[in-house]
């Protein structure tokens, strides 16, 4: 049999050529890579100066008509009643009513519309009306938690009340405060869970006045009036006009100037504070953030305003000034839109303006944001257009 003989020399020629190709192919596939991340965060970054219009659905002309996004779609609202829809103009279910001032508040799964200053109040979930409660005394305020429990304040003649009632609309709760004991429940919230409850009392004697941020407990009562007290804190000559439910144990308590963050889990203790040099004109939040408007006197030559986004952990997360007109701000996702009028200023996270300017049509009532890159749901006084930034105009 003949021996076989292997050139060692040529195979390891061979070799080397293949690792050296396949290293060339490596580092240009991840040159490939970094340029297409580069030019994706160059895309994400930068600002659109155009937008073009489509899918327009007319709508009436009613400035009391109001959007919200709900389950797998949208809540329109006003005082002649309240419709869901799937889609924009394609109502699944609509209840006619005849509210003064509509109030109006949801949770993931549950959404409350009250006449407020009334005693009327509806709860309702993606498949239509689920309770509908008459209220003892003029409704004040509202929250409902993700199992549809509901927590409400009522201004009676002498006192007022603190309830909450079941999504059956059984009553759960029931606590009565006066001005000369408690204090004037300014604002209240419920846990996510529907167990736990916090309320912002606000109080005055003499020349002093303070805020009481109080928690209850009504996981374990027997009766409505047998409601356990947490714990609370004390704050002299402040105000605090709104609370929220963080997740189950933590709530943030909104003052004018601070903010803080307190772990009910157990006895309530604050685990986290942010202090602001300028007064908070304007709170808006989201499932992961919440951000702040402050007017920047301090710098004003650097912007109208200072725009701050925090975790729901109290980090900070977003901190730039910025000139803008705004009558309302909200937050989608990693989106911060601010309306007036017919001008919007749309930005990111990281503080990049994506688009600034005036839109055409009659007064926009919100902007939400829709499937696709850089497009919008522009909700205007008489139509509804999905509107897609661009780069450069159409010719």
């Amino acid at each position: 049999m003949e021996k076989q003989v292997y050139n060692f020399e040529a195979l390891t020629k061979i070799r080397k050529k293949r690792e050296k190709n396949r290293r060339i192919k490596m580092i240009m596939a991840a040159i490939c890579i970094v340029a297409v991340l580069i030019v994706l965060y160059i895309l994400s970054s930068s600002r659109c100066e155009y937008y073009v219009y489509k899918d327009k659905t007319d709508t009436e002309d009613n400035v009391d008509v109001s959007y919200e996004t709900f389950a797998d779609g949208y809540l329109k609202y006003s005082s002649n009643g309240i419709e869901f829809q799937k889609k924009f103009g394609r109502s699944e279910w609509n209840v006619a009513l005849s509210y003064v001032h509509p109030f109006f508040t949801k949770s993931d799964s549950y959404a409350v519309l009250g006449d407020k200053g009334e005693n009327s109040l509806i709860l309702f979930n993606k498949n239509g009306k689920v309770k509908e409660l008459t209220l003892k005394y003029p409704l004040v305020q509202a929250t409902v938690s993700d199992q549809g429990i509901i927590e409400v304040i009522l201004e009676g003649t002498n006192s007022n009340y603190i309830q909450v009632y079941a999504k059956n609309g059984e009553l759960i709760a029931d606590m009565r405060s006066s001005v000369e004991e408690t204090g004037y429940p300014v604002t209240a919230a419920i846990s996510p869970d529907g167990t736990q409850l916090a309320v912002s009392y606000y109080s005055i004697s003499g020349m002093n006045s303070k805020t009481s941020i109080v928690f209850y407990d009504f996981s374990r009562q027997l009766q409505s009036d047998d409601v356990t007290l947490k714990g609370g804190f004390d704050y002299e000559s402040a105000l605090i006009p709104k609370l929220s439910f963080v997740d189950k144990n933590t709530v943030a308590a909104f003052g004018n100037s601070a903010t803080y963050f307190y772990n009910i889990e157990d006895t309530p203790k604050v685990k986290k504070e942010i202090q602001f040099t300028q007064e908070i004109e304007s709170v808006f939040e989201n499932d992961k953030y919440i951000g702040y408007v402050l007017e920047n006197s301090e710098n004003p030559e650097k912007g109208k305003y200072s725009l701050q986004v925090y975790d729901k952990n109290g980090a900070k997360k977003l901190e730039c000034k910025l000139n803008m007109n705004y009558d309302s701000i909200q937050m989608w996702g990693k989106k911060i839109i601010a309306v007036r009028e017919n001008e919007c200023t749309i930005l990111n996270i990281k503080g990049n303006i994506l688009f600034q300017g005036e839109l055409e049509g009659n007064s926009i009532e919100s902007i939400m944001p829709a499937k696709g890159w850089r497009t919008y749901h522009v909700i205007f006084r008489d139509k509804i257009v999905k509107m897609k930034l661009k780069f450069w105009k159409n010719s």
